[in-house]
């Protein structure tokens, strides 16, 4: 049981990790605050060609991540927890939009 827990801790921190040094390499995230869906997409347009993007909205504690082609794709457990602790400063606690 005990080795059984280990592997699945272990498993679990390399996710974490991996995922957290991918985030690393990309370009900082914007902060677009209470942004409706036309100044997301202008955004996006402007500033996310070639790789992937990361939005943050401080006032509805969310966070979007746009690929290079400018689509909402889910964001990792890893990469959300990176944001917030960025943005620990803030007191909000941000969570992953992927609509």
């Amino acid at each position: 049981m005990f080795k059984k827990l280990l592997n699945k801790t272990a498993f679990i921190g390399l996710s974490l990790l991996s995922s957290s040094a991918v985030f690393a390499h990309q370009a900082a995230p914007l902060i677009c605050n209470d942004c409706g869906n036309d100044a997301l997409q202008q955004l996006v347009a402007e500033k996310g060609q070639n790789h992937s993007l990361y939005l943050v909205d401080f006032v509805n504690a969310t966070a979007h991540k746009f690929d290079a082609e400018g689509n909402v794709v889910p964001m990792s457990l890893g990469e959300l927890n990176v944001l917030n602790q960025k943005y620990d400063y803030r007191k909000t606690t941000l969570r992953a939009v992927s609509h």
